[in-house]
């Protein structure tokens, strides 16, 4: 049994109500954006998964500070335009989009809040085949920035392998067919094979489906058995015109051709590289980098907790207003008189578990109060947005604010106070004192 208890006397109920806010780690000076330069050295074009291209570059804002589009379809600025801090949930064409902590993520996970080694670092390490090279800057920029609009607008990148073939046909015989999106040119294939005799592999190319040609160089010979095999080509040897604009071309059809003594033997999962030209529509970094940050914002959303405070049998009296219970460990701060208490009136000054009730002891005289929360838990994160303040007929692209942040997480309390009753109470307590 609890020392504390509830008073059947005077009770009211106790509305609550959570805020929670992100402010700069440091104070911001007045923040203007100027027209983009066109010979910014971070500009890079990305490709949509519809086939459109956009151009990419970090917003910058006098002074020294670093943002990224949160809308695809806001203008930028053609004169100088001041710009002011908002917040996310305020933005209109995102009030039907539930994205504020995969964006929080990305922002905090990717260039420039991290640096390019650092990036190039984690993405080796999550498997991505980056090469020796790390990614460059403008890379990093038009993969976030992509993720980004994915997450605000809907807009795919184009992530399709230009080596994986869009249809594969079987036959007539000993035949698998390979149709590409476009004329790439083959750097070798791979094929795992099982058959009980040696078995030929042969490549051809096509360019309507009709003429065939070797591909010189390609033949394979493969013994009796099961294994997965592989031959590299020579250079050129699928090359099928070359231009200055275009770069170089190869095929769009393909064609692995087995010859065997035995029994007709069993072909399958093969598969292709290319040369001369990158491995997607976009940059092979920019690709992996944007799959990263979605794969990472979205893990994000699934982790994180929202801090509440239960208030279900929440009521007040005289002296105390409670019980309370949190969703997630929290360590909160009482101010102005007031001291949070639990169940036997001991004063509590450490973090509070889910599923302990405790209390306010109330200052006297008082209806309201705010109570300030920490936790050690990862918080659903929040977006510092910037929006201008000049009204235009367009409306010009608000943006995220790529800089440290704090958050504030802060609970208001309330409750009626039935005065003349507590009046009363006193004035018995002090008869049975004389």
């Amino acid at each position: 049994m609890t020392v504390l208890s509830i008073s059947t006397r005077a009770l009211t109920q106790v509305v609550t109500r959570r805020r929670i806010t992100v402010r700069p780690a440091a104070d911001l000076p007045q923040m203007t954006r100027y027209r983009g330069g066109t010979y910014s050295h971070t500009v890079d074009t990305i490709v949509f998964a519809d086939g459109t291209c956009a151009r990419t570059d970090l917003i910058r804002l006098n002074p020294n500070l670093h943002a990224y589009s949160l809308d695809f379809t806001g203008i930028a600025p053609h004169h100088p335009s001041r710009y002011r801090v908002g917040t996310f949930s305020a933005l209109p064409h995102l009030s039907a989009r539930v994205c504020e902590v995969e964006v929080d993520w990305i922002l905090r996970h990717s260039f420039p809040m991290r640096s390019i080694t650092d990036l190039s670092r984690r993405l080796r390490e999550a498997g991505y085949p980056l090469g020796p090279a790390n990614i460059s800057e403008h890379e990093a920029i038009a993969a976030t920035q992509a993720a980004i609009w994915y997450l605000t607008n809907g807009l795919a990148l184009d992530t399709r392998p230009r080596n994986v073939p869009v249809a594969v046909h079987r036959g007539p015989g000993p035949v698998i067919t390979f149709e590409f999106d476009g004329e790439p040119q083959l750097g070798g294939y791979s094929a795992w094979t099982a058959a009980d005799a040696p078995i030929d592999l042969k490549l051809q190319k096509s360019a309507n489906s009709v003429v065939w040609q070797d591909v010189s160089g390609s033949q394979l010979a493969v013994p009796a058995g099961t294994g997965r095999h592989q031959r590299t080509l020579g250079v050129g040897s699928t090359l099928s015109a070359s231009s200055h604009s275009r770069g170089g071309r190869g095929y769009r059809y393909y064609r692995l051709i087995t010859t065997t003594d035995g029994a007709a033997p069993t072909i399958d999962h093969v598969d292709f590289w290319l040369t001369g030209t990158r491995h997607y529509h976009n940059a092979d970094r920019v690709v992996h980098l944007y799959n990263y940050l979605l794969a990472g914002a979205g893990q994000a959303l699934r982790q994180t907790d929202e801090p509440g405070l239960v208030d279900t049998n929440a009521i007040a009296e005289a002296e105390l207003v409670g019980p309370f219970q949190v969703r997630i460990p929290l360590m909160l701060n009482a101010s102005d008189g007031h001291t949070l208490v639990d169940t036997y009136g001991y004063a509590i000054d450490g973090i509070i578990q889910p599923g302990t009730d405790f209390y306010l002891r109330r200052a006297a005289g008082t209806s309201t109060t705010t109570l300030t929360a920490t936790t050690p838990h990862n918080v659903a994160g929040r977006v510092l947005t910037a929006v201008a303040l000049e009204t235009t007929p367009q409306r010009l692209t608000p943006i995220a604010l790529a800089i440290p942040t704090e958050m504030a997480i802060e609970f208001d309390i309330s409750w009626e106070v039935n005065e003349a009753e507590l009046f009363g109470e006193a004035e018995t307590l002090g008869d049975e004192c004389r």
